[in-house]
């Protein structure tokens, strides 16, 4: 397994953090860091880093990008 991490720009709501981490339990993937920042009123730019094999962490961007709040996601690692 490899170190990864995801960052995505979308709404900042409360009920988003349960929504995304939603994804990560249930594909059972241990997330290591999860922080946010603001970016203006309306929007925040979530970073959750994770252990994954390869395949498994471009399937979690490819889900993230499906959600419909998500404006922009990349994947590092």
């Amino acid at each position: 397994m490899k170190s990864y991490k995801i960052e995505f720009v979308s709404h900042n709501q409360p009920v988003m953090i349960g929504r995304f981490m939603l994804i990560f339990s249930r594909r059972r993937v241990e997330v290591t860091n999860f922080s946010f920042k603001k970016l203006d009123d309306q929007d925040g730019l979530f970073t959750i880093e994770f252990n994954a094999e390869e395949w498994a962490a471009e399937n979690l961007l490819k889900q993230m990008n499906k959600q419909i709040d998500i404006f922009e996601a990349r994947l590092i690692g």
